[in-house]
């Protein structure tokens, strides 16, 4: 099956699953009761934890909490960004979190993106 073909059958899947799901975004994707968007959710939650705890700046903030506040505060900054993964994940996104070569990169870059929303939104 060539790329074009199998972009073009991504893409009917997701239109007509917009379509069974009354009309959201991916196929459900946006409303977070897709498979793809459970998986993308997931992955992009567990990501998020390992990268936030890998950061400076969150190491040392979190030495000024108890350990329920840093878990408090880790499930709000993590739990938003993989609910707003779904809402940020492009088509091209999309395709390489479908395979497995590219599944890794895509999860990053999504995370990236939702943290950033996710923190302009918690910290307004």
């Amino acid at each position: 099956m060539t790329s074009k073909t199998l972009l073009a059958a991504v893409t009917s899947v997701f239109l007509l699953g917009a379509c069974a799901t009354g009309g959201e975004s991916f196929g459900g994707l946006g409303s977070g009761t897709g498979i793809g968007s459970s998986v993308v959710k997931m992955a992009v939650d567990s990501q998020c934890r390992t990268e936030l705890n890998k950061r400076n700046e969150w190491r040392v903030i979190a030495l000024a909490m108890s350990a329920e506040k840093q878990a408090e505060w880790e499930n709000k900054i993590c739990g938003c960004a993989s609910e707003e993964a779904p809402n940020q994940l492009t088509a091209t996104e999309m395709m390489q979190v479908l395979s497995p070569a590219t599944r890794e990169q895509a999860i990053a870059s999504v995370t990236a993106k939702t943290v950033t929303a996710c923190f302009k939104r918690l910290y307004k």
